[in-house]
């Protein structure tokens, strides 16, 4: 008699999932499938009457309330919101994004927020929606767990917002790899001529702006904030595309950091290779099994690490945490304005080194940089 198959770990969650609010345009294919493995969507609401059509009739919620009509303020005002403590906006980066924040952050209507874009890059909206929570404090990275007695009358907002890299758990991998490095550290080369699994982002202008915010939010997620940055962008016209690149380099106190990204590139290459007294640490896109992969070379060769896991599953997981522990953190705002700060000083290099100021970032104005980002404006070499 053969032993009793073991039950499927799905049949195992509990039937009563918590809920959620979800804010979508496009961006909800991806989400929606990890999203209801562990949470009930309560409320949904689509500017798009088809797409939200698919969404109910795809992923069976015929349970889900929705809007019929396009104000997605009203619709929020008039639903219970109170045993809904989740919203979820799985948007590009918008106007409306940045309003639905703004409004559910002054009404105090949710708690707890995640958003799968930044809902701007520019840096000083970036500041006022900061300040506007009003966070115990909020330049700090560090997780809290407040007393349930201050919850009752300053409730603390958690508000995740996805990155692409940092979310990867194989970036997590690397920088507890780095310290087998030995005691100095001192180059790093970033090579991107796309970013893997990034979905595009439809409210983006300038995608070589958002890729270079990515990355160095990845080099400031290892390394902390660099003391200078400098950058060159370029372009390179050929038959049947044009190539935008920006080349640059970030000084630590005795690290170097070099990066070339490149956006409307036919190849597809992501590396990032450390190097320190003890050998190299090399995380690479591996494109026969579509995943990371992570290599040591440590004075004797290491077969790669495959890692399969996404970056979405791994922000779920997070989120999941947070929410069920009612623990919360200011640490994805601070990083994402910290890295378009940086981007931004980048953009105002060209060729020059450019010290990044001791100033909070959001107090740093550079109205000069806004409108360079605005295009890739340095020169162009015709190919």
């Amino acid at each position: 008699m053969s032993p009793k198959s073991p039950t499927p770990l799905a049949s195992l969650k509990p039937l009563n999932k918590p809920q959620l609010f979800l804010i979508c345009d496009g961006e909800g294919f991806a989400w929606i499938p990890l999203l209801t493995v562990e949470w009930k969507i309560k409320y949904l609401f689509c500017s798009d009457a088809k797409m939200k059509k698919c969404f109910v009739d795809t992923f069976g919620l015929y349970e889900t309330e929705t809007n019929t009509h396009d104000n997605v303020l009203k619709f929020i005002e008039k639903q219970n919101v109170s045993s809904v403590p989740l919203l979820f906006i799985a948007m590009s980066t918008s106007k409306l994004h940045e309003l639905i924040l703004e409004y559910v952050i002054s009404q105090k209507k949710f708690f707890f927020i995640f958003s799968s874009n930044l809902p701007t890059m520019n840096l000083e909206k970036l500041g006022k929606l900061k300040a506007s929570l009003r966070n115990f404090n909020v330049d700090s990275d560090i997780v809290y767990d407040v007393k349930a007695e201050f919850k009752q009358t300053n409730r603390q907002f958690y508000w995740n917002i996805f990155n692409a890299l940092t979310n990867q758990r194989v970036f997590y991998n690397l920088k507890n790899a780095i310290n087998e490095l030995g005691g100095h550290v001192y180059a790093v080369q970033i090579d991107s001529t796309f970013i893997p699994f990034l979905t595009e982002n439809e409210g983006i202008e300038n995608v070589l702006f958002y890729k270079t915010v990515l990355i160095i939010s990845l080099i400031e997620f290892l390394f902390c904030k660099p003391k200078s940055v400098s950058a060159k962008c370029y372009s390179v016209k050929g038959e049947h595309a044009t190539v935008k690149s920006i080349a640059g380099s970030a000084l630590f106190d005795s690290l170097h950091c070099h990066f070339n990204i490149s956006d409307n590139s036919s190849n597809r290459i992501f590396a990032v290779k450390v190097f320190g007294d003890n050998g190299s640490v090399d995380v690479s896109y591996n494109a026969e099994h579509n995943c990371f992969q992570l290599l040591r070379c440590l004075n004797h060769y290491e077969y790669p690490s495959l890692f399969v896991e996404n970056a979405h599953e791994s922000a779920l997981n997070e989120l999941k945490y947070f929410a069920d522990e009612k623990y919360y953190t200011n640490k994805y705002l601070n990083a994402y304005i910290n890295a378009v700060h940086t981007a931004l000083c980048l953009w105002k290099s060209n060729g020059e080194n450019v010290t990044l100021e001791s100033r909070k970032p959001e107090e740093c104005a550079a109205p000069e940089a806004d409108i360079m980002v605005e295009a890739v404006k340095n020169f162009s070499i015709t190919a």
